[in-house]
């Protein structure tokens, strides 16, 4: 086998021509091919001449590194999955093409359920992105505050970078937005005498 098989380029072919062939799901193809597009703009001149020499490890912590809070955590963690899946299908498939076998057993199941339509396949992958995003948010990106016996406020999404400033900004809006329930209160109990029921 060619080095030049070994590419990117190559890599994100497989992954556009393999659900022709019957080789991937489509819509895993796809979210496989997004992953490394995302990452893969961070390869050094080394791991573009040969992506069998990629560490995904440090390929990851180079791409947290430079965009920073805009990219979330959990999200790094998905697509590196899905790159490392790629590639391991991808080095597969080029050792034994006949014999090839998805290794997330994610080809077109001809077999028992047949071909899926467009629609159904890219609901499925949406739907197993979405939950694997939403386990990692309860887990690593939801804050709970309790303010009372029974009410739990959750805080999410905040940036791992977050200033002493920016956390200010945020708690001014909160005490605006209870200063305005305030005010409403004060203005109903003026308007009725102390007595809610008389209003209108």
């Amino acid at each position: 086998m060619s080095d030049d098989a070994y590419t990117p380029d190559r890599l994100l072919e497989f992954l556009r021509e393999s659900p022709k062939q019957g080789l991937l799901n489509p819509a895993v193809a796809r979210s496989r091919a997004s992953a490394v597009e995302a990452l893969f703009v961070e390869l050094t001149d080394q791991e573009k001449a040969d992506i069998r020499s990629i560490d995904l490890e440090k390929l990851c912590a180079r791409l947290h590194k430079i965009q920073g809070s805009s990219i979330r955590p959990e999200v790094v963690t998905l697509y590196k999955t899905r790159a490392q899946e790629a590639l391991t299908d991808y080095v597969a498939w080029l050792g034994d093409p006949k014999s090839f076998s998805s290794i997330g057993a994610h080809s077109l199941r001809r077999d028992k359920r047949g071909f899926g339509s467009e629609q159904e396949n890219a609901q499925e992958a949406k739907a197993l992105e979405e939950t694997a995003l939403a386990v990692s948010d309860r887990r690593k990106d939801l804050i709970a505050v309790p303010l009372r016996e029974g009410v739990t406020v959750y805080v999410t999404h905040l940036p791992l970078d977050l200033t002493g400033k920016e956390a200010a900004k945020i708690s001014r809006v909160i005490q605006a937005l209870a200063n305005e329930a305030g005010r409403e209160d004060a203005s109903v109990q003026e308007a009725t005498g102390g007595d809610p029921d008389r209003q209108g």
